[in-house]
């Protein structure tokens, strides 16, 4: 598609990633040293479009200057027009003949200019779709989708999200200025298992927005994600293994319910369902670590404190005293050290979990070496 000028149509739903993709098309194209330039045809009013691509002469209309078009702007280069299917029935004729003829007159004018550049487009459905709903002549998406690429949407390629969260975290860490050179292998996992309903683009603002949180940190963690964007919630946990109080003498020992011994049982057996049983062994779980620390405990799940007050009790959740934690601060860095700042290893030396030594450094301000 990139090697040469046939006209390239993506397909796709919207914030797939299809400006992203035409940007790369030009960057490996033979025109890459020239201009690419995108324009959203849905955000420009209908009697401007024509004047916006094509450009305008003095006199064509009340207060009209000679003014290139943004084809003459990508002369040699590249244009991207974005939703085509948003394009008025008077339009698209318009556009047709540019493309057949490889000519265009500025609004006003009878001067043919000749055309010389790469047409990218693109749908926001499907091409199928589109087809059969005539939003676009026929005539005109032929001669736009001479190549055809079909972008499937984010939770149906997986596998692009290492390489787009590290795109993401680049760019944003460049223009905040920040030094951040990775993200956790937590927030990995609630990204790989997350349905993204916004496709790209909502990686691309979870990510923006989670480097807004972070101060000197070099990783981006659970914590610095956005507390509106219940990532976890969306990661299913397989039943085989839940959790549930009678099951673990640990978490009973911390914690207990508020509902009757008859009660817990039957709720228990509840556990491996979707919705109350699984966010309350989240709950339980997040408590455990933090020795039923409630700050601690809504820092570690992503949440407010009033949030997890509410959580506590819809799910009759009462914490016991608060146990003082005997993990002081010189032992944390002793092991840190002597494990060469691994986290991982750190944390089973210590007896804690990974996310938790994590919380913890941070709390304390203690750098890795």
């Amino acid at each position: 598609a990139a090697q040469t000028d046939s006209p390239v149509l993506l397909s796709g739903e919207t914030g797939t990633g299809k400006e992203l993709f035409a940007q790369a098309i030009h960057n490996l194209s033979k025109r890459k040293k020239a201009r690419y330039i995108a324009v959203n045809c849905a955000a420009i009013p209908e009697n401007l479009l024509e004047g916006i691509l094509f450009g305008t002469s003095r006199g064509a209309f009340t207060g009209a200057l000679d003014k290139p078009g943004l084809f003459e702007r990508a002369h040699g280069g590249t244009i991207f027009l974005d939703e085509i299917n948003s394009m008025s029935q008077e339009m698209q004729p318009k556009l047709l003949r540019a493309i057949q003829e490889k000519k265009i007159c500025r609004v006003g004018s009878h001067k043919e200019m000749r055309l010389n550049v790469k047409i990218i487009s693109s749908l926001n459905k499907d091409i199928e779709q589109t087809f059969l709903s005539g939003e676009v002549r026929r005539d005109l998406l032929y001669r736009l989708s001479v190549v055809c690429i079909a972008l499937p949407p984010l939770r149906e390629r997986k596998g692009d999200i290492v390489l787009l969260s590290d795109h993401f975290l680049a760019k944003h860490s460049a223009i905040m200025h920040k030094n951040v050179s990775g993200i956790s292998t937590e927030v990995m996992d609630l990204f790989e298992h997350h349905n993204w309903p916004g496709n790209v683009r909502e990686l691309e603002h979870v990510i923006e927005g989670a480097l807004n949180m972070i101060g000197r940190d070099r990783t981006l963690e659970k914590w610095h994600l956005n507390s509106n964007i219940d990532l976890e919630m969306q990661k299913p946990i397989p039943r085989a293994t839940a959790v549930s109080l009678e099951s673990s003498p640990s978490l009973q020992g911390r914690l207990y319910s508020g509902q009757p011994d008859d009660k817990a049982n039957e709720r228990s057996d509840q556990v491996g369902r979707e919705g109350e049983g699984t966010e309350k062994q989240q709950i339980l779980e997040a408590l455990y670590d933090t020795d039923g620390n409630i700050s601690d405990a809504a820092m570690l799940m992503g949440v407010s404190r009033k949030t997890l007050y509410r959580k506590l009790k819809s799910c009759n959740i009462v914490i016991p005293p608060q146990k003082t934690s005997t993990l002081d601060r010189r032992e944390i860095v002793e092991k840190l050290y002597q494990y060469g700042g691994n986290v991982t290893h750190t944390a089973k030396a210590l007896g804690i979990s990974r996310q938790l030594l994590a919380y913890k450094l941070k709390k304390m301000k203690i750098e890795r070496p």
